[in-house]
């Protein structure tokens, strides 16, 4: 089983190339560094960088010089500050070719606040029409060649692997940097209110045969109880069945948009790996349980996991749970759908809340290769003490 580990641009610019590398094949052992190409806005404590120790990132910039001509008008990712000029992912190629290392590049697909600022009618849109603009929509056209333009602006660097986070649709909770609603907003209203009506997903539902306006109209209604402050009652049945044809037709969606940037990527000679969030849902989703099959996040996502493997190169699974029961769990749920013949990775977290031990990483690392993931990926560098390495290096050994 391979191995690589996430890294941001500021941790090779902050801490130098042959330092970074150094650390990640002789300390940690992996073969591969996984380098966020572009990445959105956050504010992190990295526990190691030389020049920040609580550092704000710009945002929706990119670690590459793109080719502008591209890209739809107005979507060029612009370079990071913090580069400074230097085009990172290149640099990164020629530091990592001299220590056999692989490169893979984690890129950042409808999770995107600036381009959804700057071009508000191609983000979701709910069933109020409220715009949220930290959310590109995967069916709008012009956001499927943004898309296609940043693969193939990443895929033409010394890459192996393309790892796609955030190729489907996003929850209603995590969207913006900073959030709230102080009042009781069971999970079901929640749900409901991350669907997308824009134009173009209306156009996939009526497509699947929903009575899309329907729909709309009856989730406003189910929802009127809850702004009032009375308790959420659950959908009748025959509103309950359109709905969960409207999620079929976003699985649709999502499916095809996969298929699209696999074709992409793979004409650059890299491969595709679908990053679905489903088994990182229990963080961000209020009332999710730690032990709900992952499955039932991915569909709030648009995501149907067969659909989507057989669109891509390969499937990830993120298993960030605290126990291996429960990590090993989310690899099963995965294989019941996908079979024992679909490539699968996935990323661990040697990190809190999921591993406060070096014992607790091996044991999920074990649990992996049972169940024949080829990769696991973990994260995150930046974020971790650099004994973490120590733990990835010991739990990669015991195989």
């Amino acid at each position: 089983m391979k191995a690589s580990m996430y890294v941001f641009g500021t941790d090779l610019v902050h801490e130098g190339y042959d330092t970074v590398l150094g650390n990640l094949a002789d300390r940690a052992g992996v073969d591969a560094i996984s380098i966020s190409a572009t990445y959105h806005n956050a504010r992190d404590v990295f526990p190691h960088n030389p020049v920040r120790r609580v550092y704000r990132h710009e945002g929706d910039i990119s670690w590459f010089i793109p080719r502008a001509a591209g890209y739809p008008a107005g979507m060029v990712p612009p370079l990071a500050e913090d580069a400074r000029g230097v085009d990172v992912l290149a640099e990164l190629g020629d530091h990592a070719a001299r220590r056999g290392l692989d490169v893979q590049a984690w890129t950042i697909f409808t999770h995107n606040s600036r381009v959804g600022s700057e071009n508000p009618e191609c983000t979701v849109q709910n069933v109020y029409g409220d715009r949220s603009c930290g959310d590109l929509c995967p069916a709008n056209p012009k956001v499927r060649d943004y898309f296609l333009a940043l693969a193939a602006d990443v895929c033409r660097y010394p890459i192996t692997r393309l790892l796609a986070e955030c190729l489907h649709y996003r929850p209603f909770e995590h969207g913006e940097h900073h959030e709230r609603y102080l009042m009781e907003l069971p999970a079901a209203a929640r749900s409901l209110l991350g669907l997308c009506f824009c134009v173009h997903c209306r156009r996939y539902g009526a497509g699947a045969g929903v009575d899309v306006g329907r729909v709309a109209a009856g989730i406003r209604r189910a929802l009127e109880p809850v702004w009032a402050g009375s308790s959420w009652a659950s959908l009748e049945p025959s509103l309950a069945a359109e709905v969960d044809g409207y999620l079929a037709a976003r699985e649709i969606v999502v499916a095809d948009l996969t298929r699209d940037v696999d074709a992409v990527v793979s004409a650059a000679g890299v491969e595709l790996c679908f990053v679905d969030h489903a088994g990182a849902m229990r963080h961000v989703m209020a009332g999710t349980s730690a032990d709900e099959s992952p499955l039932v996040a991915a569909r709030k996502l648009g995501v149907n996991p067969a659909s989507v493997s057989a669109a891509a190169g390969e499937f990830a699974a993120l298993g960030y749970a605290d126990t291996p029961q429960r990590f090993a769990a989310i690899l099963a749920a995965y294989r019941a759908v996908l079979g024992p013949e679909t490539p699968l990775s996935c990323a661990l977290r040697p990190l809190l809340p999921d591993c406060a031990s070096s014992a607790n990483l091996a044991a999920k690392v074990s649990a992996a290769r049972d169940a024949g993931v080829r990769r696991v990926d973990f994260y995150h560098y930046a974020l971790a003490p650099l004994d973490r390495l120590d733990w990835i290096a010991a739990a990669l050994g015991e195989g």
